[in-house]
């Protein structure tokens, strides 16, 4: 197997787990009524629903050399890229989260378009 695909992998299938842990605590802060608006926290657990799915299922397929989950996990790396520089700044910034979410985006990036990994799906 492919070192840099397997390590690809790796960093697809936590960001698939973090996702699944964000959605579970959001959905515990809903049945504990620690929410401020119930409409928004139950829009905002949907979305997570989706991310979540979604990102677990680009994770499978990538595992499996599933042609169509190489575009899909760079489209994923860009979307969390762009809410790692958002983490930098604003009322609520958080560097730590900005980081913690831009470095693995840019490595599974970068890994993504190697010629090793295009390779493994045709792309070359």
């Amino acid at each position: 197997m492919n070192t840099k695909l397997t390590v690809v992998i790796a960093i697809l299938a936590m960001e698939s787990l973090a996702l699944i842990a964000v959605t579970l605590w959001s959905l515990l802060a809903i049945l504990q009524g620690n929410t401020f608006s119930l409409t928004s926290s139950l829009f905002l657990l949907g979305l997570l629903v989706a991310a979540s799915l979604w990102a677990g299922n680009i994770t499978f397929g990538l595992a499996k050399r599933k042609r169509w989950s190489h575009t899909a996990a760079m489209v994923l790396q860009l979307l969390i890229a762009s809410i790692a520089t958002a983490s930098f700044s604003g009322e609520f910034a958080s560097p730590v989260i900005g980081w913690g979410l831009l470095v693995p985006a840019a490595l599974s990036f970068y890994l993504l378009f190697s010629r090793q990994v295009r390779v493994e799906f045709g792309k070359d």
